[in-house]
């Protein structure tokens, strides 16, 4: 029996695995997989920061903001 995976399949089970679907797996499908994988691993180390001009405005529209109250 040959059984095709999608590159969806394979990004659900990198959150929602599933016992024994790695041994239905072609060597390609494993490889991308792996693929997968490590963009998961890097996604979870990224640091999220927002840039400097997203922060400038906020607090420029803070300061207004409590220019209008005072």
């Amino acid at each position: 029996m040959t059984q095709s995976f999608t590159p969806n399949d394979l990004i659900k089970n990198l959150y929602e695995p599933e016992s024994g679907f790695t041994q239905n797996l072609s060597a390609k499908e494993r490889s991308e997989l792996a693929s997968f994988n490590q963009v998961k691993n890097a996604l979870d180390q990224a640091a999220y920061e927002p840039a400097d001009r997203v922060v400038d405005r906020i607090l420029a529209y803070s300061k207004h903001k409590e220019s209008i109250k005072s």
